[in-house]
């Protein structure tokens, strides 16, 4: 990343998101090593921003992204870190970490 690039994170992002977009019609094209470094960078990114107070679920409103797609990735990401979906609930009871009913994106 050029020092320009970060100067302006939300043109960057932007950008990337567009490539990734391109990317999902031409998996191929998107090497597995960078794809698996962006996503571990993102992880912790979102993190970060959810401990800091951001609660809205994400993506906003499911931002055209399938039940299919969102399952694969958190058994994967589950996965990858030898979490059962089990302790995954009970992580969330135990912390009250999780999104509220009234927060969730098909809230009015």
């Amino acid at each position: 990343m050029s020092s320009s690039e970060a100067a302006r994170p939300a043109e960057a992002l932007a950008h990337a998101a567009a490539v990734l977009a391109a990317g999902a019609g031409n998996p191929d094209c998107i090497p597995d090593a960078e794809l698996r470094t962006l996503m571990a960078n993102l992880i912790r990114l979102y993190a970060a921003k959810a401990e800091g107070g951001m609660r809205s679920p994400l993506p906003a409103h499911g931002a055209g992204v399938t039940v299919t797609e969102t399952m694969l990735t958190v058994t994967d990401l589950l996965h990858a870190v030898n979490v059962q979906l089990f302790e995954l609930g009970m992580w969330q009871a135990m912390s009250g970490n999780c999104v509220a009913p009234h927060q969730r994106a098909e809230a009015p």
